[in-house]
């Protein structure tokens, strides 16, 4: 018993030991921080702004390459169920957007390869978001909402790769 004993107070010394030299590094460690000169931060921070800068510039100039058509235009292959755009036959991917005859949006989506990619919004006559679905490879994959001509929320699904996995709201 007093072996026992004894092995479990060189145990608890140990374990003490251990929880005392953490407690010095991290000691260390805030002593290290607070020595950084305000001016290698600001350096710092000029460095991240500048790559942020660069960035938003290439993000930019993706964006101009991005293809936007007339979503009237979009014609759905009955054999593969690809959109294409008019008579192409290599599958869309880009932007497409479609307006009412006064103008305002009727409908926009994104397509990847032929299939719906990200967010669909559709509209009602009146400018109220009519609906508004999440697409990730042709496949519902998120929010799914829609509302009335009064702009209120009628309907809002949560799906996961095609995949209804909760009712929101009916």
């Amino acid at each position: 018993m007093k072996n026992n004993s004894r092995f479990l107070t060189i145990l608890l010394c140990i374990g003490c030991l251990f929880l005392l030299s953490c407690l010095e590094n991290n000691a260390g460690d805030k002593l290290e921080d607070s020595e950084e000169t305000q001016n290698e931060k600001n350096n710092k921070i000029l460095e991240l702004e500048t790559e942020l800068e660069v960035l938003r510039w290439e993000n930019a100039r993706l964006s101009l390459k991005v293809r936007s058509v007339n979503g009237a235009g979009l014609v759905r292959d009955k054999t593969t169920n690809l959109w294409h755009y008019d008579v192409e036959r290599t599958p869309y991917t880009g932007n497409a957007t479609e307006n009412f005859k006064n103008g305002k949006p009727r409908a926009e989506a994104s397509f990847f390869q032929g299939k719906k990619d990200g967010v669909a919004r559709y509209w009602h006559e009146n400018n109220n978001l009519q609906s508004e679905e999440q697409w990730f490879d042709g496949k519902e994959n998120g929010l799914f909402r829609k509302w009335n001509k009064e702009g209120q929320l009628i309907s809002a699904n949560r799906y996961k790769m095609g995949a209804l996995i909760e009712v929101l709201k009916k």
